[in-house]
């Protein structure tokens, strides 16, 4: 497990707690985390690669299809799984609301990430300009490739995030996240690829295919914890 690894989240170590689980921890379930963590209750989605984000207040057993959650609950984990696509945890400090969002291509072509700041928006009035938000491993550009011309993402994408074959999908994400009025400033992306490092995490691309499918992924989770 890596504990808190978003240096932009130190400052409110005791309001929020962040934990990426990666291939060594060999965990499954959404409630595991939580108790890995101390906790008690967790929520987690049926991702299915769309663009919507629902509120939660209470835990959930992955029935809920969605691919964002927000909360303003304490001591309430909230897990996104990935294995190459964009994985997001995002805390407003002062409101004291804390979200997931888990981004893969689709996602990214769904707006979710505009989605999802239109809830935090509508939810609690929170604007993007508040919010502090941490990316997670996921694809570098290399390791993105979608030869086919005829490729949705393809299509649909400016010419302006292709190289060669491959398509920069970080960039994409950090594009809507500033249109979206996210601060530079508020933004840390940890610098692992998940193919890249194929011994640390589970990479649907990088060889574990069959693993990925049966349910082996990693978890970036976060959770609010009781103010002091």
């Amino acid at each position: 497990m890596i504990d808190q690894p978003f240096s932009l989240f130190a400052p409110y170590a005791d309001r929020i707690c962040v934990a990426l689980f990666t291939k060594e921890d060999a965990i499954l379930s959404d409630t595991d985390a939580a108790k890995h963590l101390g906790l008690q209750k967790a929520a987690g989605l049926h991702q299915v690669h769309g663009g919507k984000t629902v509120v939660v207040q209470e835990a959930h057993n992955r029935t809920i299809q969605a691919d964002g959650m927000l909360t303003d609950t304490r001591e309430l984990l909230l897990a996104v799984r990935w294995a190459d696509c964009q994985n997001f945890v995002m805390y407003a400090p002062a409101a004291h609301v804390a979200g997931v969002l888990h981004v893969g291509w689709r996602g990214l072509l769904a707006s979710a990430i505009p989605a999802f700041f239109s809830v935090l928006q509508k939810k609690w009035g929170i604007p993007a300009s508040e919010v502090l938000v941490g990316a997670g491993p996921s694809l570098c550009l290399a390791c993105a490739e979608y030869a086919n011309p005829g490729h949705e993402l393809r299509k649909r994408v400016s010419s302006a995030y292709g190289r060669n074959c491959c398509i920069d999908l970080q960039r994409m994400a950090e594009d809507q996240l500033k249109s979206c009025g996210v601060l530079p400033k508020h933004t840390e992306r940890h610098s692992d690829c998940t193919r890249c490092h194929r011994e640390t995490y589970w990479t649907y691309r990088g060889g574990h295919r069959e693993q990925v499918l049966a349910g082996k992924t990693n978890m970036l989770c976060c959770a609010l914890l009781q103010e002091k």
